[in-house]
């Protein structure tokens, strides 16, 4: 299950100060503390001073690349970077410099805290295995008996849904608003993403995983009988 993110100390990198308020105001209520750097050299700054739980890492800044703060001799805590930037060479370039996880702005603020909370999850808490089948919500790996299962972004946010809600069914627009805490759009891409993931998990497992009944939606199977 997720978790909130509550009793953190929070840096958030960003130049647009009404947009730094808000997502800064929504973690603080929360309980959290937020310490806020509107450029790089402050960012720099303040990790250099002080112990932070994580930082939302904005890209463009008035002084430099955000992406340049994994290339300072500064120790991080899990960065997610929360950028306009949609590309997938940008959003291979993040996550390959080392953030643990990439938003694209415009996001919900419950969104950002879901991701959030599963890079800080505690080690006994932060992997799920069921039939053979090991989800690591920190670093983003699927594996069936020790063997990689690659998986694109959504495909892996469906899995780790349904596994932390296995046996329990949902239907293509209840998982699009439950993991992605935005109204669903009423189109077939998530449909599209589940039709991936059951194809790639029956190749690695040769067995459904995920099943399906018509009017219920999709589950994934609690038990060796749930099927």
């Amino acid at each position: 299950m997720i978790k909130p993110v509550v009793n953190k100390k929070i840096l958030i990198v960003e130049d647009d100060a009404d947009y730094a308020d808000t997502v800064a105001e929504y973690f603080i209520k929360k309980g959290n503390m937020v310490v806020w750097a509107e450029t790089f050299a402050e960012a720099v700054d303040s990790l250099s001073k002080q112990n932070f739980d994580a930082v939302i890492l904005d890209l463009i800044l008035p002084d430099s690349d955000g992406i340049e703060l994994f290339n300072q001799n500064i120790a991080l805590p899990p960065v997610v970077i929360l950028s306009s930037i949609s590309s997938e060479y940008s959003i291979i370039d993040g996550l390959s410099a080392g953030a643990l996880d990439y938003v694209v702005k415009p996001a919900s603020l419950e969104l950002l805290e879901t991701r959030l909370s599963l890079r800080l999850l505690p080690s006994d808490e932060e992997k799920i295995t069921l039939h053979g089948l090991t989800v690591n919500a920190v670093n983003r790996t699927v594996y069936y008996l020790n063997k990689p299962v690659p998986l694109t972004g959504s495909e892996f946010n469906i899995l780790w849904f349904l596994m932390n809600h296995a046996g329990q069914f949902y239907d293509a627009a209840s998982l699009y608003e439950k993991i992605w805490k935005m109204p669903s759009l009423k189109s077939n891409s998530i449909k599209y993403h589940i039709s991936n993931l059951r194809r790639k998990l029956k190749d690695a497992a040769q067995k459904d995983l995920i099943v399906t009944e018509f009017g219920k939606g999709y589950k994934f199977i609690a038990a060796e009988t749930d099927e």
